[in-house]
């Protein structure tokens, strides 16, 4: 048999598998991985079984709850159960061109979602961060163009509808309306989180129109509680000014973890841009000696004699001479003062490079040549996210040619993979 027909033997196996699909199949293969004691011999869900023991363990359920609908949920989660029916076919001229015979890049045209059905077959579990920039749907860049490759009777049978409730799923096809949106999205980003390893994140960018959808979509697919939190970001200098009311600069970036865990998320580093004082009135007075060489002394005296000095507020005790050369403490000394570090902490930030210096009138400070990564704050500045402008200055001067509207700057994207990647992390 040879390779392209054993292709074929396997779509068509494909094309029956597809045939059984419902709404909730994609649901019971994940519950069946996890909880394979309420499936019996045949595969059926014991449902009964299920709810004695989630009785049992004083889980109540509720006839109604919180929850999100909109017309298409049952087709989306349709969707997510299928495989792909279509084939990848390498672009072998591309592929022998001299730049690109050494590439360790795959590039996939097509559409989105059947692009996302064949990554499962290598990359399930094996993505530890996604980055997406879906359609804004501001009613003019999306329109929802599903063709709904199911006849009506298929649709009844996978989805139990009747006539109306098929014509009411149908009504959203060419439409840019909330559930066309979210009927576009919910299949993709189920798919997505089958791609994350268990400690994997995905990162979302959205605007005004469908952030509070986009937000109940997330909670939906991945859990309230692997919510990370929600990032603005400054797009934009000089937005345009399409609203009377309020100028638009910022644009939202949704994070979700596929699971909950306590691994930390680290922003960039920052440089110090200013002398940090000291000492802090709160602080207890204690003693910290200064290596040979540790402190810059801005003094033009070769020698600083023992004794007091400062300010009143921060008094500096000095309680040996100081023999100045070059600029640096040529001598071991100690100060006494309200100091914010130990001498633990002091010996730890001149190994790091961590500069001290001595004003003329006495009074220490110091300056850190950088920080260590800290939490990233919630709002991405211009000058660590860039703006929509810098990124079409990129675009341009990458591909000679703007080709997309409000594309997104590298700076951006950096900041987000530095959050938590490490080296040969997938993204």
């Amino acid at each position: 048999m040879t390779e392209q027909t054993k292709t074929l033997v396997g779509l068509r196996a494909t094309m029956l598998d597809n045939e059984t699909v419902q709404p909730n199949t994609e649901l019971l293969n994940t519950l069946k991985s996890a909880i394979p004691q309420f499936f019996d011999t045949d595969g059926n869900f014991k449902a009964d079984k299920f709810a004695e023991e989630l009785k049992a363990n004083n889980v109540s359920e509720a006839r109604d709850g919180y929850k999100l609908s909109f017309v298409g949920k049952d087709y989306a989660r349709l969707q997510v159960g299928r495989a792909s029916e279509t084939m990848i076919v390498p672009d072998c001229r591309h592929n022998t061109l001299p730049e690109n015979a050494n590439s360790g890049n795959v590039f996939i045209t097509g559409d989105n979602l059947e692009a996302l059905r064949h990554l499962q077959n290598a990359y399930k579990d094996k993505v530890k961060m996604i980055y997406i920039d879906p359609p804004y749907n501001t009613g003019k860049e999306f329109v929802y163009n599903d063709k709904f490759e199911f006849d009506d009777e298929k649709l009844q049978s996978a989805l139990g509808y009747d006539e109306n409730e098929i014509a009411r799923l149908k009504s959203i096809q060419g439409k840019s309306s909330h559930s066309a949106w979210l009927t576009f999205m919910y299949p993709r980003l189920k798919i997505a989180q089958k791609l994350l390893t268990d400690d994997g994140v995905i990162f979302i960018s959205i605007d005004d129109n469908e952030q509070a959808n986009l937000k109940l979509l997330m909670d939906d697919v991945f859990g309230e509680g692997n919510f990370v939190g929600q990032w603005n970001w400054y797009k934009s200098e000089t937005p345009p000014n399409l609203s009377l009311k309020i100028k638009k600069n910022i644009e939202y970036i949704l994070g979700y973890e596929k699971s909950n865990n306590s691994e930390r998320f680290t922003g960039l580093k920052k440089e110090s841009k200013s002398d940090d004082p000291f000492t802090k009135p709160q602080n207890i007075v204690k003693e910290l000696c200064f290596p040979i060489g540790s402190i810059n002394i801005k003094s033009k005296i070769g020698k600083i004699k023992k004794g007091i000095y400062g300010t009143d507020k921060f008094p500096n005790e000095l309680f040996d001479d100081i023999i100045v050369e070059n600029g640096k403490n040529k001598n071991e000394i100690r100060f006494k003062n309200r100091f914010i570090w130990t001498q633990e902490k002091l010996d730890t930030e001149i190994l790091n490079d961590t500069t001290i210096n001595l004003s003329e009138n006495g009074v220490l400070s110091y300056k850190k040549s950088n920080y260590n990564p800290e939490v990233p704050p919630n709002f991405i500045s211009s000058e660590v996210g860039s703006t929509n402008e810098k990124a079409g200055t990129e675009l341009i001067s990458l591909m000679s040619e703007n080709y997309f509207d409000y594309p997104k700057p590298v700076d951006l994207i950096k900041y987000l993979i530095n959050f938590r990647i490490k080296d040969k992390d997938i993204i």
